[in-house]
């Protein structure tokens, strides 16, 4: 159930990175809409979208990745975090630093691919100087954006969990 994804990854993250992460991305989304850089604003759409999918499979690619050297990586770090708590709660257990990071990893890969699959069909279900098209492109913008962020939380996190610097579980 990728439902289930969803819903514990908001579960699990505090709600001030969220309302940073979703601020960060409702900027750069507006941002876009508001200030064009040339008048021909469907066209640029188009080559955003063309660009989006070689971006998401880049990054899906390398999520998948981090994903892989977390569930396998035989590290005393990760060991660790196996057996440390956050102050997170599901289903009425606390959650590990480890279920935590996979949650996220999950989260993150799960928004590429439908981001991936959303931007192969846009070009044929939407006409990019159509209202509907730019209200698409607006909603494709803020997800690109909030997982691009998000994607950077993680890396963060895996690079604190192995070098064991800081506490992830305090994000």
């Amino acid at each position: 159930m990728w439902v289930l994804v969803l819903i514990e990854n908001f579960k699990t993250t505090s709600r001030t990175s969220l309302v940073v992460n979703f601020l960060l991305s409702l900027l750069v989304c507006a941002g876009l809409l508001y200030f064009p850089s040339c008048g021909d604003l469907p066209k640029l759409i188009d080559q955003f979208v063309n660009n989006t999918i070689s971006v998401l499979s880049l990054l899906v690619g390398f999520t998948v990745a981090m994903f892989t050297l977390l569930i396998t990586a035989s590290n005393p770090n990760i060991d660790e975090i196996k057996k440390l708590n956050t102050d997170f709660m599901l289903y009425s257990e606390q959650v590990s630093i480890f279920k935590m990071l996979l949650i996220r990893t999950a989260y993150i890969i799960l928004i590429e691919s439908i981001l991936l699959l959303f931007n192969l069909i846009y070009p044929f279900v939407f006409q990019a100087g159509s209202m509907t098209g730019k209200i698409f492109f607006s909603l494709d913008t803020f997800m690109l954006t909030h997982i691009i962020l998000a994607n950077i939380g993680s890396i963060v996190d895996l690079y604190f969990v192995l070098t064991k610097k800081n506490d992830p579980a305090s994000r």
